[in-house]
């Protein structure tokens, strides 16, 4: 079955979202911006600039993102809400489904 596509102005849109609730994300897990960094094989830099609107998301680092934070139920749950995670994501992404 193919994955949902999602075109280039909606994944900018993804991005966008992501890095505006990505401290909010990392709070709730825990993790300062240089161990979210460390986990997902980025600088501590590239996390800062991107929460500051310094740097835009690009896709790629918007699904390691995505697929590191949606392991966790509650964090998932609250992607959700936050219009980061939907079905045509996780298709894409091959994020293991259930109920949205």
């Amino acid at each position: 079955i193919m994955a949902e596509t999602i075109d280039t102005e909606g994944k900018q849109l993804l991005c966008k979202n992501m890095a505006e609730n990505l401290p909010v994300l990392r709070a709730k897990v825990g993790l300062s911006q240089d161990e979210l960094a460390v986990r997902l094989g980025f600088s501590r830099q590239t996390i800062s600039a991107i929460e500051n609107g310094k740097r835009k998301m690009h896709w790629s680092t918007f699904a390691a993102i995505t697929l590191f934070f949606s392991n966790n139920n509650e964090i998932r749950e609250h992607m959700i809400i936050m219009g980061i995670l939907n079905e045509a994501v996780e298709e894409m992404l091959a994020v293991e489904k259930k109920t949205l």
